[in-house]
């Protein structure tokens, strides 16, 4: 089946619409998913504190019918913002993609991607995290201290749930891999964030790790706690750190995003609610 999924390509203001340099560079996925709106924090943080540019847009027959106004400028709800000097893209969205269209939208990532000639791609995913669980499971961590790595995450439909391992409810991140090349540039952080050994994956997330793998393209997804029913601040602070991390001069501002990531997730989580109608927002 055709991907149903448009780039539209935003003409810019003094008519120069030359095609952006980006060869060597990062695209980050921050399209929020159904365990929360961590990447799509994290996103907003790392654009507003390095200074991005609009480039593009996502757009398709199948998306609801809806524009975001900001700072009174209508946008499309999935845009792609770039800085050329960083070499790096942001891909974002107000709304949750369908199960059915992740797919294809997985697919113009990667697309868009090999022809902008990047390299990596950087993507992320909540665990569920339960506290109660996290402190009856402290004690036996005591007697088990030589164990530095999560045996085994299972998943459930709506992504990643607690490890049947009891270190996996107290590391900060994970992070999963496509390729060696990919493990190497998380091999000297392991301060930051554990390589996962095993587990699974879900949504655009598990599509990029697939065909990064199939392709030999270098994809690296976070695992970060998320808790329920609690705002994601903390979590798309440690996105923003395991980032920055991997890509050179990209930082957040973590200050700015404690301050900001409140208005940022209410206004994302009023438009998945006015629209919540539809089987477009989670």
């Amino acid at each position: 089946m055709t991907s149903s999924i448009e780039i539209k390509k935003l003409k810019r203001k003094n008519g120069d619409n030359k095609k952006i340099n980006l060869s060597g560079g990062t695209v980050l996925d921050g399209l929020p998913s159904s365990t929360g709106l961590v990447n799509a924090i994290a996103s907003e943080c790392l654009i507003r504190s390095t200074g991005t540019e609009l480039v593009a847009f996502l757009d398709s027959p199948d998306f609801p019918p809806l524009s975001v106004v900001t700072n009174y400028v209508p946008q499309y709800p999935i845009r792609i913002y770039v800085n050329e000097n960083l070499k790096v893209a942001f891909f974002v969205s107000d709304i949750n993609i369908d199960k059915i269209l992740q797919r294809d939208v997985a697919n113009a990532i990667l697309e868009w991607t090999m022809e902008n000639d990047c390299k990596l791609i950087i993507s992320a995913q909540g665990i569920q995290f339960t506290p109660s669980l996290a402190a009856s499971q402290d004690d036996n961590l005591k007697g088990n201290e030589s164990q530095n790595e999560c045996d085994e995450i299972k998943s459930d439909q709506n992504g990643l749930s607690e490890s049947s391992a009891p270190y996996a409810l107290t590391a900060d991140s994970y992070a999963v891999t496509s390729t060696d090349s990919a493990a190497r540039l998380i091999a000297g952080h392991g301060n930051y964030f554990s390589h996962l050994r095993s587990g699974t994956i879900t949504g655009i997330p598990a599509i990029l790790l697939n065909e990064g793998a199939l392709t030999n393209l270098d994809v690296i997804v976070f695992l970060v706690n998320v808790i329920p029913d609690i705002p994601d601040f903390r979590a798309a602070a440690a996105v923003s750190e395991a980032v920055s991390k991997i890509v050179p001069n990209l930082s957040c501002d973590i200050g700015s995003l404690m301050v900001e990531a409140q208005l940022i997730e209410t206004r994302m989580k009023k438009v998945r609610d006015e629209h919540k109608k539809t089987s477009y927002i989670a």
